[in-house]
């Protein structure tokens, strides 16, 4: 789903493309080559606006994450923690930066940062209200602390979530955790 902004933006270039096309015919004079170069051009120079914003919340945050994630991991990291540094984030907001940064560094198989980024999410869900962990979050952070030969760690922190009510009971985690090959 698209927010505010990114719709009234593409609105915009919408019209401006019709407009282009509209009045294709006044611009006679100009070879069809030179009206795509301006055309071409155009977009661009929105585009690169779009992407030079000043970061001013978690939605913004969000758009600069998901475009750069399709093309660099590590330029998506800089995005995310880029984003922690705004003064107005909430708890939950904080909480979903620290999770997307974790699931990136899993991603990339930098199994020791991620667990540092782990440690920091079940710092946060234990300080967030109304926070529960979901299984495929928890599957995934228990197997980078087994990567890590951190299994005990895991189990205790797994143990704590499950006392706080912040995470349901899995048996795919605890097999993890209970399987020692």
């Amino acid at each position: 789903m698209t927010d505010k902004k990114s719709f009234r933006t593409m609105i915009f270039l919408l019209f401006i493309i019709i407009l282009l096309i509209g009045f294709s015919d006044f611009l006679d004079f100009m070879p069809a080559t030179a009206r795509n170069i301006i055309l071409i051009v155009f977009v661009l120079a929105v585009v690169i606006y779009q992407s030079k914003r000043p970061v001013k919340d978690l939605k913004d945050v969000s758009r600069r994450y998901q475009s750069a994630s399709l093309y660099s991991r590590k330029k998506a990291l800089e995005v995310l923690n880029e984003g922690l540094k705004l003064e107005t984030l909430n708890n939950n907001e904080k909480l979903y930066l620290y999770m997307q940064i974790a699931l990136e560094q899993y991603k990339m198989k930098d199994y020791t940062n991620a667990v540092e980024s782990f440690k920091r999410v079940v710092d946060e869900a234990i300080k967030t209200e109304y926070v529960r962990i979901e299984e495929k979050f928890l599957i995934k952070m228990v197997g980078t602390y087994i990567l890590e030969n951190k299994r005990s760690e895991a189990e205790k922190i797994y143990n704590k979530l499950l006392a706080l009510g912040k995470c349901e009971k899995s048996k795919v985690v605890e097999g993890m955790l209970q399987n020692k090959g």
